[in-house]
């Protein structure tokens, strides 16, 4: 008992020094993150590349080639090409913007004419000045933002490289950190590691696979209506369809935003290429892919959604729902454990 509890000192100890390192060094912490979460999604295809009977050294090597193609093509094509829109916005913005700002006023103007009582007229005139201000605020700080963002993405390219040293070593790591736990617990935390990881691997790869669907055919579908801005369309799309249920609102705004600085009629098809694809993904492509990957009722993940966007914003909307089945997961050992036999 004596030893156990100095086991449990120590862990907390180590803990803790290893939450002040990540504190100190956090703005180089991301690249390693997502070495990490490629590692983790990974592994299960080197290990049914090995189970296939090619070599462990082999089946990573073939995973990082693959990793390596698609950021080939991320650099070389994608990220030019987004570049080259977001250079072509950048000049026609600032007179957009000027141009909305008087369709703003011309319907506010049109809207005080209306002959309604001069109160009513007043508060929906106050909301209309605040709703301007609130688009053309949110319009210009999302372009501004998104150049930093594309610029950040290089430091990313060190996370392949990391990823597979993490492959490598991967059945070690998970060893070690099975040996962190006392021997006699090790199978029931091994039971909840494993329902875990199959919740978060499923809902991961499923959304990023169903995502990527929605960003390639909202682009290609933009495109063919004559969007000048069809991949930045198609990225803004994918990204945001990552967010269950809202996401794809969320998303719809700034590209009809886009499409509404060609032309009127250009927003209306851009809407209308984005509601025929999301028709596609909520009868086709997520039921196929998806199904019911984290076992949540509809009700709980509208609360986490709407919780982790109240707590953290974009990000806590985006991971709000695997965390909240990671949760689900261990309350539900946590009471198998209370009221199992052996506790009694």
């Amino acid at each position: 008992m004596k030893k156990e509890k100095w086991r449990w000192i120590f862990l907390i100890i180590i803990v803790l020094l290893s939450l002040l390192l990540i504190l100190s060094v956090r703005p180089i912490l991301s690249p390693f993150m997502l070495a990490f979460v490629l590692a983790y999604l990974l592994a299960p295809v080197v290990e049914a590349l090995v189970r296939r009977g090619v070599g462990r050294k082999i089946s990573i090597a073939l995973v990082f080639v693959g990793i390596l193609l698609s950021l080939a093509l991320l650099i070389f094509i994608v990220i030019p090409k987004l570049y080259i829109e977001l250079s072509k916005l950048s000049q026609v913005l600032p007179e957009t913007v000027r141009t909305l700002e008087l369709v703003i006023q011309d319907f506010r103007a049109n809207f005080r004419a209306t002959g309604l009582p001069h109160q009513v007229v007043s508060v929906l005139d106050e909301h209309l000045s605040e709703g301007e201000s609130f688009l053309i605020h949110w319009l210009e700080e999302f372009l501004d933002n998104l150049p930093k963002a594309l610029t950040s993405m290089s430091l990313f390219i060190l996370s392949p490289v990391i990823a597979i040293y993490l492959l490598a070593d991967w059945q070690r790591l998970q060893a070690g950190f099975l040996r962190l736990v006392p021997q006699r617990k090790r199978v029931a935390w091994q039971r909840v590691v494993q329902d875990i990881s199959h919740i978060v691997r499923s809902f991961i790869r499923g959304n990023v696979i169903v995502a990527l669907i929605v960003g390639i055919l909202t682009g290609v579908g933009v495109k063919l209506v004559g969007m000048d801005y069809a991949l930045l369309i198609g990225v803004i799309c994918g990204v945001f369809d990552l967010i269950p249920y809202f996401g794809p609102l969320i998303g719809a705004v700034p590209s009809v935003l886009l499409g509404l600085i060609q032309s009127p009629m250009m927003a209306l098809k851009v809407a209308i290429v984005i509601l025929i694809v999301q028709q596609l993904e909520s009868s086709i492509i997520s039921p196929k892919l998806m199904g019911d990957s984290v076992g949540l009722h509809p009700l709980w993940i509208i609360f986490a959604l709407l919780a982790g966007g109240e707590i953290a914003g974009f990000w806590g909307m985006l991971f709000s729902v695997p965390f909240a089945a990671v949760l689900r997961v261990i309350i539900r050992h946590i009471y198998f454990w209370l009221v199992s036999p052996e506790m009694k």
